[in-house]
């Protein structure tokens, strides 16, 4: 996280001349019968996830939460008292503040931000200049149509954090305010990790001349980004160790957010949009495969072609997944019986090899498909499972000299049918781009 100080008096400009909104929380406090603030939090630019207006009033306590200008927000960055802001229904006056105001940038999703939002942010920390009237009255809280408390510091927790616990240690901060400015240039959305690949969803309005890189201890890659997007590197040795992801422009970072479970720095990856399946059971994943029953994603074959007609009959379904949500083909099964036959001949390695060789010089352009081997009952059988293209359609030619005029085919049911133009071009026209994919580069073997 990048920190620093920044003058009081041209932060409050900049906030002057800021034309978007801002959402607040604020703690009052009675004073000589009108509201003087006692602490604000506020998020300029975006608004929280689970945001809601609402306020709490008590008898020398008061909490706000309410959208505003930005620019009325400079009202708290004045040295001298006697300011007054707009907060929901109270009009509260602002005490004097003292510079310079100090700030922290970080990024989405910040492991120790109790807010964990999904934007970069830079806070601006600005204190109060009398520090003597920080100490809040120790009263119990009752209100009318709002909860009450037995003293002030939980109904904060309540009102600030969604803590109604009444046994937490948090207390208001000693700041007067802390202003959250949404970075919103460029940011890291929803990071997918499969075995193969690491797609990450890239926002932003301002993402000409980008970068995005991932970094381990043992490899790394980096891609080009000029706008919003999914972008996508190959894992050919898996995941490295202690990944993490880097949005940048030239030496100034964007957005950045550790992807290795196992390190120190990372979070609650799920709360964070980062989504590494947990290893499965291949057993019982056999199982179900073979309990489903063939559907719009799934076939049974009994053996692998042994010609180019079988070869032609066969693959057409794989082109018809990769044109459409994808699906999966397993051999040595019998479609008609549903029992296990087996896959006779060459070992499991051979029989992967000849199938992926087979699907490549098939289907075109070449699908994204993976092939495993699994033992059911001492006999062998493969599973191809084959994931929806990034350029639909996909075709089938049977030789060499057919590769250039395919034949394209969909999915209807448990069965694969000739494709119609219309069908064509909704699949285009509908699958989001993927990007482009990028190899990491090795320090090492992994």
């Amino acid at each position: 996280m990048d920190t620093g100080t920044t003058d009081l008096a041209e932060f409050g400009k900049q906030l002057a001349s800021g034309g978007t909104d801002a959402y607040v929380r604020a703690l009052l406090r009675a004073v000589g019968g009108g509201w003087e603030l006692h602490y604000a939090w506020a998020l300029i630019g975006m608004e929280p996830p689970g945001w809601a207006e609402q306020a709490w009033r008590y008898e020398r306590l008061a909490f706000a939460a309410c959208e505003v200008p930005s620019a009325d927000l400079a009202a708290l960055c004045v040295t001298t008292p006697g300011g007054v802001i707009a907060l929901g229904q109270f009009e509260v006056t602002v005490p004097a503040a003292i510079g310079p105001a100090n700030w922290r940038k970080q990024p989405s999703f910040a492991r120790h931000d109790r807010s964990f939002l999904p934007w970069p942010v830079t806070d601006f920390h600005i204190a109060a200049g009398d520090q003597s009237l920080r100490q809040l009255p120790h009263d119990l809280l009752v209100g009318d149509s709002c909860p009450s408390f037995p003293e002030p510091n939980s109904a904060w927790r309540a009102f600030f954090e969604g803590d109604f616990s009444l046994d937490g240690a948090q207390s208001p901060p000693t700041d007067l305010s802390m202003l959250r400015v949404v970075q919103d240039a460029g940011w890291l959305g929803r990071v997918q990790v499969t075995a193969t690949r690491l797609t990450v969803q890239v926002n932003g309005t301002s993402l000409d001349d980008c970068e995005l890189e991932l970094f381990g201890v043992t490899g790394r890659a980096s891609q080009p980004v000029s706008s919003p997007g999914e972008v996508t590197f190959s894992l050919d040795r898996g995941l490295p160790e202690h990944a993490w992801l880097w949005l940048k422009n030239g030496t100034r970072w964007l957005d950045y957010r550790s992807i290795d479970p196992g390190s120190g720095w990372t979070g609650d990856l799920a709360r964070a949009g980062v989504d590494i399946p947990v290893p499965s059971d291949p057993q019982a994943n056999m199982e179900a495969l073979l309990a489903a029953g063939e559907g719009p994603q799934l076939e049974y074959k009994r053996q692998l072609p042994a010609d180019a007609g079988q070869k032609r009959r066969m693959f057409k379904t794989v082109a018809a997944f990769s044109t459409g949500d994808g699906g999966t083909m397993v051999f040595g099964i019998d479609p008609d019986e549903l029992t296990v036959t087996g896959l006779d001949g060459e070992d499991p390695k051979k029989l992967r090899d000849r199938l992926y060789d087979l699907v490549h010089r098939t289907v075109v352009p070449s699908p994204d498909v993976t092939v495993e081997d699994h033992q059911v009952d001492g006999k062998t059988i493969l599973v191809l499972h084959v994931a929806p293209g990034p350029v639909p359609p996909y075709g089938i030619a049977a030789d060499k000299g057919s590769r250039d005029k395919p034949e394209f085919y969909v999915r209807r049911g448990s069965s694969t049918y000739p494709a119609q133009p219309g069908e064509l071009r909704e699949a285009a026209r509908t699958r989001p781009a993927i990007g482009n994919t990028s190899h990491l580069t090795p320090y090492g073997p992994w």
